[in-house]
Formats: C-alpha cells, sequence, structure tokens
C-alpha cells in the first residue's frame, strides 16, 4: 500500500490546521496550531514518519503554497499560528511576475516528496486557472464549501471545530481529484524513473519541453548560459519581424484573392506576435478564409453538407503539422542551430516507432508539439518569434494552397 497522504493547511492569524488523508485509505488527521492547542511537534513527527518510509504529500497547489508553509514549521519544530500565517500571507504577497518563485522550495531541497495536482494540470497558467471549487463542481461532488470565515479573521475557539470540519473536506474532494489524476502521475513516475530526471509536478508541455532540451543537449546545444551567475536561457530576440523573411519565398497563388493576402503579409513589420490584425480575409468559391498570425480558420454557418453521386466529403488532416512544418523547411531558432531540425525529424521518427498508448510515444508527442508554443514564450530556451511566425504563416498559406 502506498505511504502517500493528501494534505491541505488553513492559515489564521490565531488558529493553523492542517488534514491530511490516506491516498487509499480511509485515515486521516486534523492537527491544530492555536493559542488553545500547539500539535507542532505531532505534525512533524506525521510529516517525517511519511518522508522515512518513502511517502510523498499530495495537494492543490502545495509546492507553490502549502508545503513552503509546511517546510517553515518543519525546520523549526515548533511554532505559533501567527508566524505561519505571516509566512502564508508573505507567500501571498509575492505572487508577481518579479517574485512569484521567491518562496518556492526547490526539489533538492524538500524535506518530503510532493505532488502538485495544480501544476499536473497546468492550472498555474493564467489562460487555464482554476480553483478547487470549479473541480469540486466539475466532480459533483456532494457539497461545495467556501471559507467559513473572511481571510484573516481571528478565529473564536467555538468556531474551530468549523474550520477543521471545513478543512478535511477540501483534503477528501483534493483526494477525489487525485484518483482521476493518478494515471497522470504513473505516466510522469515511469518518466522520472527512466530518464533519471524529475518529471513528477511537470504539466504536459513542460515534460515535452524539457525531454527535447534534454536531447538538445546530450548533441552538444546549450540552451542555457549564466548571466551573472543567474542560469539564463539562450534565446534570440527580435525587436522587429519582416514577415517576408517568415513566408517561404516559393509559395505562389492563382487566386487573386489569396494572391492579395500573400503580398499584404509579405508587407508588414511587427514588434508583436498577438493580436497585430485580427481582420484579415479572403473569400474563394463562397467560402471566407480569416487569417492570423495565430492561425487561419473557417467555417460554413446553418448549412447541411451531404455526399452525393458527384461530389464527397473529405476530411484531411496532417500528422504532426507544426513540427513538419519545421522539419520539411528546416524552420529553427537562430540561436539552436540546424541541428534543432534534426534532432526535431529523430523524434518524430521516434515517436512513430512506438506504440500509440505507450509512454514512450505519449512523450515523444508532447516533445514535438510543446517546442512550437514555447518558440514564442520570453522565458523559454526556444524563444524565437521569427520561428513562430515560419511555422504560422506558411501553416495558413500552404493549408490555402491545399484548398
Amino acid at each position: 500500500m502506498s505511504n502517500d497522504w493528501v494534505v491541505d493547511i488553513e492559515t489564521f492569524p490565531n488558529v493553523f490546521t492542517f488534514a491530511a488523508e490516506h491516498v487509499d485509505a480511509p485515515i486521516r488527521y486534523c492537527f491544530e496550531i492555536s493559542d488553545f492547542r500547539n500539535d507542532s511537534r505531532d505534525i512533524c513527527v506525521f510529516l517525517r514518519s511519511v518522508a522515512d518510509r518513502g511517502g510523498r504529500l499530495v495537494g492543490f497547489n502545495n509546492v507553490g503554497f502549502d508545503y513552503p508553509v509546511i517546510h517553515t514549521l518543519m525546520l523549526m519544530g515548533v511554532s505559533d499560528a501567527k508566524t505561519l500565517y505571516d509566512k502564508a500571507q508573505a507567500i501571498i504577497k509575492s505572487q508577481n511576475e518579479e517574485n512569484k518563485f521567491a518562496h518556492i522550495i526547490p526539489v533538492n531541497d524538500r524535506l518530503i516528496t510532493q505532488i502538485d495536482l495544480y501544476k499536473i494540470h497546468h492550472f498555474d497558467n493564467k489562460a487555464r486557472a482554476t480553483g478547487l471549487k470549479v473541480l469540486e463542481f466539475s466532480m459533483r461532488s456532494q457539497s461545495i464549501s467556501d471559507l467559513p470565515f473572511p481571510p484573516g479573521t481571528m478565529i473564536a475557539p467555538d468556531e474551530i471545530e468549523t474550520l477543521r470540519t471545513y478543512n478535511l473536506h477540501d483534503v477528501a474532494e483534493t483526494k477525489q481529484f487525485y484518483q482521476y489524476t493518478l494515471p497522470m502521475i504513473e505516466f510522469r513516475e515511469e518518466l522520472t524513473k527512466k530518464y533519471k530526471r524529475d518529471f513528477l509536478n511537470h504539466n504536459d508541455t513542460k515534460i515535452g519541453k524539457d525531454y527535447f532540451i534534454m536531447r538538445l543537449e546530450e548533441a552538444g546545444i546549450e540552451c542555457f548560459e549564466y548571466v551573472n551567475n543567474v542560469r539564463t536561457p539562450r534565446q534570440t530576440k527580435r525587436p522587429v519581424i519582416e514577415l517576408k523573411d517568415a513566408i517561404l519565398p516559393w509559395i505562389e497563388f492563382k487566386q487573386p484573392e489569396f494572391t492579395r493576402v500573400l503580398n499584404w503579409l509579405k508587407a508588414q513589420s511587427i514588434t508583436e506576435t498577438k493580436g497585430v490584425f485580427t481582420d484579415l480575409t479572403a473569400t474563394v468559391n463562397g467560402f471566407e478564409f480569416v487569417f492570423g498570425l495565430g492561425g487561419i480558420h473557417g467555417s460554413v454557418e446553418s448549412k447541411v453538407i451531404e455526399s452525393d453521386d458527384e461530389r464527397i466529403i473529405v476530411d484531411l488532416d496532417v500528422t504532426s503539422y507544426y513540427p513538419n512544418l519545421a522539419i520539411t523547411n528546416s524552420f529553427f531558432p537562430a540561436h539552436l542551430g540546424k541541428e534543432f531540425c534534426t534532432i526535431y525529424k529523430t523524434l518524430f521518427e521516434q515517436s512513430k516507432a512506438y506504440p500509440k498508448k505507450s509512454t514512450e510515444s505519449a512523450m515523444l508527442k508532447l516533445a514535438l508539439n510543446g517546442v512550437y508554443g514555447d518558440s514564442n514564450n520570453k522565458f523559454s530556451p526556444f524563444y524565437d518569434p521569427l520561428f513562430t511566425m515560419s511555422i504560422t504563416l506558411n501553416g495558413q498559406l500552404l493549408l490555402c494552397l491545399l484548398a
């Protein structure tokens, strides 16, 4: 049986509660640190016992919030509620681009291994941000409870039991979400064991990106450098991008509307890669194509289209379209060189060799698809916006050639 525990904390100026439930058994605890009781030592004994047996703590945003508070308690051995509340407040106040990692404990410094469902599902991305209460609704939980007291409240003695009940309820809901996430956790455990690299709390995109980085570094391509003793990703930054430099020179059209769009794109200079133009369209044979820097789309509306004796409906898909655009046309981030495409192609060929449902196939697919997205990420070693534009613009234009 596993020795993993689902945990959650609640922090108030005069009350701290720590709830835990075993992942496989109906065993649960709720510890308290307050003006009326101090379970500090019992919490530390419990946590050290879990760590000594190779157990892990499972939580929801525990890497970013719960564990730094728990880590503080474990280092102190004994604490009062106010000290832990102040630590929690410091974490909350640091949630900006400059300081958001200030309180996170590095993996090698953690006293007990963490599994963070929030990070695994990529809810730490602004576009995907999701709270536990929304998940409880999605999981059709029997009850959904909000925090019973406003943050910062001084909890009265007769209110502590309400707080403890709420804390245990959140642990039970997190445990339910853990069961849903278990296949994803097992996948990450397999990768960690096989490649001896910590993938445990990686979201899907990060798994692919880190594996690709690993392969690049094995080939002698440096993805990072040290600037003022800080590990910094190598990048190609471009203040201005001439779109004609991104478009394949041999693309040309017979359709006047497509030619108009192509010529317009070639005349543009951009300094941003998002939201630059939103109304570029071409109508060909009664169908409207809508273009953008990120991709092309179009759809018929309020119509039924059926196959008949003269015409059939054909559904076409390109395997790994964006990766293959880079591989076939030798698109690569300038600072990584042409060897980037060689490795890209190797990973693509490897992905076809493994069974579709295998761990290797899943990881290689993530590696192939994650790199494109990260090429427009200002914090990534794949960052080169011209590479991004080469993929998206040519991807659209080549689909128009096909049409």
